[in-house]
């Protein structure tokens, strides 16, 4: 199962170049938390972001184009993310970013869990997904943002 999940802000901000605008605990831990033990997939460049190191308790696996790729610590590197498709059939996988491994993924995610921060922030790089395929099915506040859990829904395709 393919599970999107992200933080933005209320104009779908979700970061400035290649950093988070933003640090909240609360909604780190629910990052954290939700990921634990799964595999999460980002690209290379999201990888670079947090300096080159696995996310701690999960399995990583790194999206790139680039052949000569290596990453550290038994992260796990695909060329093409349709072999991530392949690999993900009877797991849970998280995709993490960027927006453009967002995309890549979008028409394959059975599940979107995003963060809404109730504040705008600084931000360069922006995401915005019709959501006429998901449906909402929970939804936690917290003091500075919301979370919205949303699986698609069939539409008898």
């Amino acid at each position: 199962m393919i599970k999107m999940i992200w933080c933005e802000d209320i104009n779908h901000g979700i970061g400035i170049d290649n950093n988070l605008p933003w640090s909240i605990k609360d909604e780190m831990n629910h990052f954290r938390s939700t990921t634990l033990n799964n595999i999460v997939v980002c690209g290379e460049k999201t990888f670079a972001s947090w300096g080159s190191k696995p996310l701690p308790n999960r399995q990583n696996i790194v999206v790139t184009l680039d052949k000569n790729f290596i990453a550290p610590g038994g992260v796990k590197v695909f060329n093409d993310f349709k072999e991530v498709i392949n690999f993900a059939k009877d797991k849970n996988v998280f995709i993490i970013g960027g927006k453009t491994i967002y995309k890549l993924f979008y028409p394959y995610a059975d599940e979107l869990i995003i963060s809404t921060l109730k504040k705008s922030y600084n931000c360069n790089v922006f995401m915005h997904f019709d959501l006429l395929d998901f449906e909402k099915y929970k939804q936690v506040k917290h003091d500075e943002f919301v979370i919205n859990y949303y699986k698609r829904i069939n539409n008898g395709q």
